[in-house]
């Protein structure tokens, strides 16, 4: 919760996309236990995804994937079609089965969804303090 707020002040005083990876960074790195986490991005998730040191972005989709984060991904190479996916609106979060999480902003807040079956699916436990929010 400490966490949370101290990310929401941030937010306030710090670049939109700065703040946007840095919480990418700290709701997903627990998540994982190989670094960096390589991910497969739309353009205006690579643009937030470019500066850190926790995530590898990939150009083109392969094998070496291990994450998809954004909500445009219309045409995907078949061996990224049951990848994991960080949504970035609320409507690929509902829509996509693979997607496990979502961080959106809706009516200027903040907003961090994840779906149980879908990181029971994946083989992705939560620390303690996100399981707030997940959706039930």
């Amino acid at each position: 919760m400490k966490i949370l707020r101290l990310l929401i002040v941030l937010c306030m005083l710090l670049d939109a996309k700065e703040y946007t990876l840095k919480l990418y960074e700290t709701l997903l790195s627990p998540l994982f236990t190989d670094f960096p986490i390589v991910v497969y991005a739309d353009e205006e998730s690579v643009k937030k995804l470019q500066k850190s040191d926790v995530f590898e972005v990939e150009r083109q989709c392969n094998t070496d994937v291990d994450l998809l984060i954004g909500s445009r991904f219309a045409h995907l190479p078949k061996q990224c079609r049951n990848k994991p996916l960080f949504a970035t609106t609320y409507k690929a979060y509902r829509a996509n089965n693979n997607a496990f999480g979502a961080f959106y902003w809706r009516k200027g807040r903040p907003q961090i969804h994840f779906k149980k079956e879908a990181l029971e699916k994946f083989g992705l436990k939560l620390p303690p303090k996100l399981q707030r929010f997940v959706d039930e």
